[in-house]
């Protein structure tokens, strides 16, 4: 989707070089580093998962039907959803390029959706089949609901820095899919896994820098950088029990209070490849 990843990566603060801040604020050199760890948290736990002894073919049902109804109720529906607020404004060119974008991003969820579902013939060797209703009531879980509540809290306490918020945690730094591409050559399921993060990762990515783009130039107070970097954490915090239910708890019970407390090993910000998407026009 090169017309989206432009329009969306070209205010994004450049020339950026990795592990450098000095071409960045304060403000979001700040909300960088406080997520670091907590993206190393929810990789940590799907690391975990993947070398897990107790994971089966029944656990991998369980996480893969959760991702499903995250592709297609938490992905697909609200792009959906703003396609249609965008129709009625399509007379004008700016209208027309939000439009566009929101397409693109439609196209790429409902993508990420096909792709997930794909798996599941893979891991159970019968197509996906499950109706919308059926996936709610067998894909959903209280962990998930509870973290798009508190974005949705977010976005009605500050609809602009709440919709940020929501860009910057989504994909947790694409955690699913790094760790995912890791476990080829295991059997023909983790290499199907793999091949699926793969293709998705560079969507996850750039969906994830709509969080950063343009912050810099949105003229945001200390109070509002303070609001975002306590939002992102707290986001993030709920990523990290979402990802534990979704893959059966796999993290220990005493470990688990440490990875809250933002004692993981940091995942750092891949400053490069955000670098490269704008050099690319990607």
């Amino acid at each position: 989707m090169a017309n989206m990843r432009t329009s969306l990566l070209e205010n994004l603060e450049r020339p950026i070089v990795a592990d450098k801040f000095e071409h960045i604020s304060a403000g979001l050199t700040g909300l960088i580093e406080a997520n670091e760890p907590y993206w190393g948290a929810e990789a940590e736990v799907i690391r975990t998962y993947w070398d897990s002894p107790t994971r089966n073919q029944e656990t991998d049902r369980k996480w893969l039907i959760h991702q499903i109804y995250k592709e297609y109720w938490d992905g697909i529906l609200p792009p959906l959803e703003s396609l249609t607020a965008q129709l009625p404004h399509a007379s004008v060119h700016e209208g027309r390029a939000k439009l566009l974008n929101v397409a693109e991003v439609l196209f790429e969820e409902v993508q990420h959706f096909s792709l997930f579902a794909g798996l599941y013939l893979v891991l159970e060797g019968v197509d996906y089949a499950l109706t919308p209703d059926e996936l709610k009531a067998q894909g959903a879980w209280p962990e998930n609901d509870d973290l798009m509540e508190l974005r949705r809290q977010h976005k009605l306490q500050a609809a602009e820095l709440g919709q940020r918020a929501y860009h910057f945690t989504e994909g947790g730094h694409c955690a699913l899919f790094t760790e995912g591409m890791k476990i080829a050559g295991h059997n023909a399921f983790d290499d199907a896994v793999a091949d699926v993060c793969r293709q998705i990762y560079e969507d996850e990515f750039s969906h994830m820098l709509l969080g950063v783009i343009g912050a810099d130039e949105a003229g945001l107070s200390q109070a509002d950088w303070q609001t975002l970097t306590e939002n992102t954490v707290a986001q993030m915090k709920k990523r990290i029990l979402m990802r534990n239910a979704q893959f059966s708890h796999p993290v220990a019970q005493e470990r688990l209070p440490e990875l809250l407390a933002g004692k993981a090993q940091p995942v750092k910000f891949n400053f490069a490849h955000a670098a490269q998407f704008v050099q690319q026009g990607r």
